[in-house]
């Protein structure tokens, strides 16, 4: 059971597939607004399943009352009929066909007696009295190969019997002449049938409308489920674009403000890194965020410092204790370098 039901699941995830992939890439805004719009067009399914489940008890009513009016025509047209035929057949002037194999008293049956009898005769010669047990016997026998024998004599004949047995049953009703009553009644069987017809059609197309409206239902309820996860993965886009936004106009301004610093040093000779204090070109020093721009650190001149190529590959987010760590560095002396340069630290 547990397996046929894990079965339903993964045939109606995809079955719904073409029907949430439009939501992927919507924003977190309009994922409410759809969610909103969702939950109005449950409360109207669920209004239509009510109006619908009503018109199938409507019509079934309808059906219940045609069938018994059918029913009822039925029943009192047979009625007429067979007490017409009765009389009909009760005056004589009409005999039903005799049937050639009288199931006792048919000339084969007197053929087989007397062939019974001729055994009897001769056998009592021999075994007297007790030739009486093979009569049985000897009947049966002669029976079977008369009808093996006559066969195809048989096949025919019942068929000549069965054709004068329809002709009969249809000369029969020939002769019927319904009443008044009687044609009443047919109209109400015409009727009735004709109605039938109908609310079988409406029965089989609210029905239809029944199970398209419940899945729409099923749908929606498990696209609302989805939502919990769309909404979620939609906070984290827009949340990712606003920080990556924010960091390209740090980086924007970071090349302003490293322009900045190159050109207050620009001039002087035997410049350092003010973090590993090697020697080094100023003109190919690189900007840093003294304090991370992912931990809220700003584009500011007190927050950036030109240092060497070599720091600002291994430093990246880092914060400057955890770096100076990291590296081996004196973080005091890194501190009071940066002081001296009008930094904060």
């Amino acid at each position: 059971m547990a397996r046929v039901s894990n079965y339903r699941d993964q045939q109606l995830k995809k079955d719904i597939q073409p029907y949430i992939k439009k939501y992927y890439n919507y924003t977190y805004q309009k994922l409410v607004e759809e969610e909103e719009i969702i939950r109005g067009n449950l409360n109207d399914m669920s209004s239509e399943i009510k109006t619908i489940e009503s018109n199938i008890k409507d019509v079934k009513k309808d059906l219940s009352k045609a069938s018994e009016l059918l029913s009822d025509a039925s029943a009192r047209m047979n009625k007429e009929e067979q007490e017409a035929q009765n009389d009909i057949i009760s005056s004589g002037k009409f005999p039903y066909p005799k049937n050639p194999h009288h199931p006792i008293f048919n000339v084969r049956n007197l053929v087989c007696v007397a062939i019974s009898i001729l055994g009897f005769g001769l056998l009592s010669e021999a075994y007297g009295k007790d030739a009486f047990i093979f009569v049985p016997g000897i009947f049966i026998l002669s029976i079977f190969v008369a009808s093996r024998i006559l066969k195809d004599s048989d096949d025919q004949m019942n068929r000549e019997y069965s054709t004068k047995v329809h002709e009969y049953n249809k000369s029969l009703k020939k002769k019927f002449t319904p009443s008044k009553n009687y044609l009443g009644f047919k109209k109400i069987a015409e009727d009735a049938n004709k109605l039938i017809t109908e609310n079988e059609i409406f029965k089989k197309k609210y029905y239809t409308k029944l199970s398209s409206v419940e899945f729409k239902i099923l749908v929606n309820k498990k696209v609302l489920i989805e939502f919990k996860r769309f909404k979620k993965r939609a906070s984290e886009r827009e949340r990712t674009s606003k920080i990556n936004a924010f960091e390209m106009k740090n980086r924007s301004g970071a090349q302003n403000i490293k322009e900045k610093l190159l050109k207050s040093i620009r001039g002087k000779s035997n410049w350092s890194c003010p973090y590993c204090t090697n020697m080094s070109d100023v003109n190919v020093a690189e900007a840093d965020h003294i304090h991370p721009v992912n931990k809220g650190g700003l584009t500011t001149l007190q927050n950036m410092v030109l240092i060497c190529k070599k720091c600002n590959s291994k430093k990246t987010n880092l914060m400057l204790r955890v770096f100076c760590k990291k590296q081996g560095y004196d973080y005091n002396g890194v501190c009071e370098r940066l002081e001296k340069l009008g930094k904060d630290v």
